[in-house]
């Protein structure tokens, strides 16, 4: 162990004198009938949140580890890029279980790291080898070069934690991680049903058999728009290691020392050096746990503090037309919707058409593809016989991704028969990516 502990501590990684800058660009945009977050709505997000930036720094825990925040020393001879990077980390959180993840690493077991967010994480304008979801992983893999780092890259461009809720379970669980960090802070908007979805999606990784090390990341836009104030206060409420690129970027930025252009090309995303700027936060946490982590392996308490917003989403299973069962299609037929869902169905006509099933469960959450266009349609949804709503999927904003609408929200489970019905005399298209139910 003192072995590797020195090796750790003589190839700690020279941190560049350069500045970034930091960002995403989706917003969020919600009607009466569905959820989601587009590109193209970042500057009215904006102005929802002129106190979302507000740092939440975390002194101590009660959950066990060493939890105590960073606290840079005044220190002349730091250049200002390594003080950003010491801002970056807004808390250490408990480190019992990125602690027992190094230790198993140590102990020569491979690790799977996982990464789930909107285009921030996919890595989209930050090229094919350069986007901090594959130099994070590869970072791993420099430290413990003798396992294999597997990463999982979860990420899907304009989408918020509404539909990563929906799909942890696809894209992350099936992948057994041991670390998942987790990006969607400029995806969300602030009303209720975001909140809830990201507590419930971390809820859901810190209550898996499994001890999982979550890592939450809170991005920023050029604009300042982030929902770093009440996903910190998730963070805060399970003693997480949290890491902003608000407080360290974004700061650089308002002080005059860095322009927005150093880190994104555009309103949002990283460039290829943003995204170095991410890793080197990354890594300055881990160097926070790597040298202690003797001290902080332990067993991890299973008994998780009341949720600061709701839970009830927890646990969301996935379906689409690869696992259902019993589904009448009039009008529909099975379709592959879009690169990341597959296993859909699309209704394209002017006869009218619906799809029927029956489904056990207190939430139904329904994934369809939105777009700008009069050719995309509108569904009528109705639930035990009864009209609930009406979900368009022309949207002004709408660029064939996938949105979100909540069909059932109900606090018990119960069979319900859902159908999903097409006005005919009207030629439009209407495209069911997938579902998710909570039991």
């Amino acid at each position: 162990m003192k072995k590797f502990l020195a090796i750790i501590m003589a190839g700690a990684i020279v941190l560049s004198m350069a500045g970034c800058s930091g960002g995403n660009s989706s917003a969020n945009s919600a009607d009466s009938d569905s959820q989601q977050t587009s590109a193209a709505d970042s500057s009215a997000s904006a102005a929802q949140t002129a106190e979302s930036s507000q740092p939440v720094l975390q002194e101590s825990s009660e959950a066990g580890g060493s939890s105590a925040a960073p606290t840079a020393e005044a220190d002349d001879d730091r250049t200002d890029y390594e003080k950003m990077v010491d801002r970056s980390l807004l808390s250490v959180g408990d480190m019992t279980r990125m602690a027992d993840v190094f230790q198993k690493a140590q102990n020569g077991e491979d690790i799977t790291v996982a990464y789930i967010g909107g285009s921030i994480t996919e890595g989209y304008n930050a090229g094919t080898t350069e986007f901090y979801a594959k130099t994070c992983t590869d970072l791993l893999q420099g430290y413990f070069p003798d396992i294999t780092v597997t990463g999982v890259n979860a990420g899907i461009s304009g989408t918020p934690s509404l539909l990563g809720n929906l799909r942890l379970e696809r894209d992350v669980l099936s992948a057994d991680p041991d670390i998942v960090f987790v990006e969607f802070a400029v995806n969300d908007g602030q009303e209720a049903d975001y909140k809830n979805a990201y507590e419930s999606l971390v809820r859901t990784l810190l209550t898996q058999e499994k001890d999982i090390a979550v890592v939450l990341l809170f991005t920023v836009l050029d604009s300042g728009y982030t929902c770093q104030e009440h996903m910190s206060k998730i963070g805060a409420n399970y003693d997480l290691p949290m890491i902003s690129v608000h407080d360290s970027v974004y700061e650089e930025i308002e002080a005059g020392r860095m322009t927005w252009q150093d880190y994104s090309n555009d309103q949002s995303h990283p460039n290829a050096y943003g995204h170095k700027c991410i890793t080197d936060f990354v890594d300055n946490y881990y160097q926070k746990v790597l040298p202690v982590v003797a001290e902080n392996v332990g067993e991890v308490s299973k008994e998780l503090p009341d949720p600061v917003f709701s839970a009830k989403y927890m646990n969301m299973h996935y379906m689409d037309s690869a696992t259902m069962d019993g589904v009448e299609l009039d009008g529909f037929e099975q379709y592959d919707t879009h690169g990341s869902f597959h296993n859909g169905w699309m209704y394209r006509g002017t006869d009218g058409g619906s799809m029927k099933f029956t489904v056990e469960c207190s939430v139904l959450e329904m994934v369809f593809k939105a777009n700008n266009s009069d050719k995309y349609g509108t569904a009528d949804i109705y639930v035990d016989g009864e009209k609930v709503k009406s979900v368009v999927s022309n949207m002004s904003d709408g660029w064939n991704n996938p949105v979100t609408a909540y069909l059932i929200d109900n606090d018990s489970s119960a069979e319900h028969t859902v159908e999903i019905r097409m006005e005919g005399g009207v030629t439009q298209a209407f495209f069911v990516m997938a579902f998710g139910y909570c039991d």
